[in-house]
C-alpha cells in the first residue's frame, strides 16, 4: 500500500469544544485530540470505535463541516490553511460525504432528479440537457429506476433513500467520499447490499472512501486497512488482515474478540476481552494512557505517560507501551 500515492495527509488533528461549569470555569470536551494518519489513493480506509470516540467529528473536519483546533490536512498535496474560502468551496467537488441518515440528508421538498442534479448545477456549468443525462446514468449506477425520478424521499425506503445520497455524493466524481455510518440505519439485509455499492463503484468510478462506523463487521468487509480510535485518539492502525490476525492494542482485542462468528466450533474456543466500566468522558481525560481505566494489563506507567503512536512492525502502528504480541494469549481471533 505504501507504493500507492497520498490522497489525504492529516497531522496533529484536533477538535475542542469549550464547556462551561458554573459561572466562570471553562473546559474543553477534546473530541478529536492530536490524530495523524494518510489515506492513499484507490483504497478504503476504515475508522472504528465506540461512540463517542471522534471519528463523526473526523470526518467532518476533513469535509470541512466543522474547523479544527489545530492540525494540518493536506488534500491531494494541497494544505487546507494555505486556500482561500473560494478554493475551498472548489475543493469541496473532490471530496464528499455519504450520511448516515438518509433521510434527513435528503431535501423533502426535492425530487429526486434535482437532488442527485444540484451539485452539478452548482459546480459545473453543463446545459440542462448534460446534467438530466448525468442524473440518469447515476440513477443506474446506484441501481435505482429511472421512472423514480419524479419522486420525494419520503417515497422511498431507507436502503433506496441512501443509495440516492450516495448517486449524489459520486455526481461530481469525487477523488475522496467520507462515509459516516452509512449503514448503521438501515436493515441488515440492505447492509450488505450497499455495502457491495460501495465496492462496486469504487472500481467504476476510481474513488477513494474513508469508511466510518462502530459496526467491526462492516468495516472489516469494506475496509483495506482500519484506523481504531478511543476518546479521541487513533490507538492502532493496520491492514485489515493485521487488523483480525494479530490486534495489538487491547481495546483493539476486546473489539475483534466481541465480533458474532459464525462457527460454532470457533465461537466456542475463543475466550472473551470483556471491558469493565464505561467510556470515560472526553472532558475529564484519564492521565497517561488515556486506555489504563477499562485496560486489564495497565501498568504505573500507563497511569503516569501517555504512548505515542508507533509503527510496531511494518505498516502496523500501535499506541500501546505493552503491545499484545509479546504475552502469552489463548485468544482465537478466527
Amino acid at each position: 500500500m505504501n507504493d500507492q500515492n497520498i490522497l489525504l495527509e492529516v497531522k496533529g488533528l484536533a477538535k475542542y469544544f469549550e464547556t462551561k461549569e458554573g459561572f466562570t470555569s471553562k473546559k474543553y470536551l477534546k473530541a478529536v485530540d492530536d490524530i495523524s494518519f494518510q489515506v492513499y489513493e484507490g483504497e478504503t480506509l476504515g475508522i472504528v470505535g465506540e461512540s463517542g470516540c471522534g471519528k463523526s467529528t473526523t470526518g467532518n473536519l476533513l469535509i470541512h463541516l466543522l474547523e479544527k483546533t489545530k492540525g494540518t490536512i493536506i488534500f491531494n498535496g494541497k494544505n487546507f490553511d494555505d486556500l482561500t474560502k473560494e478554493e475551498l468551496r472548489n475543493l469541496r467537488s473532490d471530496i464528499q460525504m455519504v450520511f448516515q441518515d438518509p433521510f434527513s440528508s435528503l431535501n423533502p421538498r426535492m425530487r429526486v432528479k434535482d437532488i442527485i442534479a444540484e451539485p452539478i448545477r452548482t459546480h459545473t456549468k453543463k446545459s440542462k440537457k448534460e446534467i438530466n443525462q448525468e442524473v440518469t446514468e447515476l440513477m443506474k449506477a446506484v441501481g435505482l429506476d429511472v421512472s423514480y425520478l419524479n419522486r420525494y424521499p419520503h417515497e422511498f425506503s431507507g436502503g433506496q433513500r441512501q443509495r440516492i445520497g450516495i448517486a449524489r455524493a459520486i455526481a461530481l466524481r469525487p477523488k475522496l467520499i467520507i462515509c459516516d455510518e452509512p449503514v448503521s440505519a438501515l436493515d441488515v439485509s440492505i447492509q450488505a447490499q450497499i455495502l457491495n455499492l460501495l465496492i462496486r463503484l469504487q472500481k467504476d468510478y476510481n474513488l477513494t472512501f474513508i469508511f466510518i462506523a462502530h459496526g467491526i463487521p462492516a468495516v472489516k468487509y469494506i475496509s483495506d486497512r482500519i484506523a481504531v480510535m478511543y476518546l479521541g485518539k487513533i490507538v492502532e492502525i493496520t491492514t485489515k488482515d493485521q487488523l483480525f490476525e494479530k490486534p495489538l492494542h487491547p481495546y483493539t482485542v476486546s473489539l475483534v474478540s466481541a465480533v458474532p462468528l459464525p462457527d460454532p466450533t470457533v465461537r466456542d474456543q475463543r475466550e472473551r476481552m470483556i471491558l469493565e466500566g464505561d467510556v470515560p468522558s472526553n472532558v475529564d481525560i484519564p492521565t497517561g494512557c488515556r486506555f489504563h481505566t477499562r485496560c486489564p494489563f495497565a501498568t504505573e506507567l500507563c497511569k503516569k505517560e501517555e504512548p505515542e503512536l508507533v509503527e510496531f512492525e511494518t505498516g502496523h502502528e500501535v499506541a500501546c507501551f505493552y503491545p499484545l504480541d509479546g504475552r502469552k494469549t489463548e485468544i482465537v481471533f478466527q
